[in-house]
């Protein structure tokens, strides 16, 4: 896998979703957003399943809270691996340099979600994104181990 320092000096928002994740993990209750901006491979394939100029991609502390929840123990239980606030870091990694894309369930408000997949080393890691009008909000994040693959 990347060092988080290799993936900060390529993605610098990255350091700003660990950040962020660090907080929440050690119960900080405020409220907090991280944006990144969308451009290139990303853009061009949020273009091609919304029909949607998507310029931003962001994070909350309640996103990060359930991840927290959901994800950040016991999952061993279910064939994955608990997340960790610097795993935060490789999200800009994952969706601007997804090997997979694939529509998911769509949500409450018939918005699609999406999924992001990368491989890294050992180990896929999966953000699930749903649609607002002209940005989209990380809503999970998950890491399963696998034979092997190169990140």
């Amino acid at each position: 896998m990347i060092e988080n320092t290799e993936i900060i000096k390529k993605y610098p928002e990255a350091a700003a979703f660990v950040g962020v994740a660090e907080s929440v993990w050690n119960g900080n209750n405020s409220p907090a957003k991280v944006e990144m901006s969308v451009s290139g491979r990303l853009h061009n394939e949020l273009k091609r399943l919304l029909d949607k100029d998507i310029k931003t991609v962001y994070i909350t502390d309640s996103d990060i809270r359930h991840i927290k929840k959901k994800h950040g123990s016991n999952e061993a239980t279910r064939g994955q691996i608990n997340i960790t606030p610097d795993d935060f870091a490789l999200i800009p990694l994952i969706l601007n340099e997804f090997d997979k894309t694939e529509h998911d369930i769509t949500d409450r408000k018939g918005n699609k979600k999406l999924l992001f997949q990368k491989n890294c080393g050992e180990m896929v890691y999966i953000a699930t994104i749903e649609r607002g009008e002209y940005k989209v909000e990380i809503r999970t994040l998950w890491k399963m181990r696998i034979p092997s693959a190169s990140c």
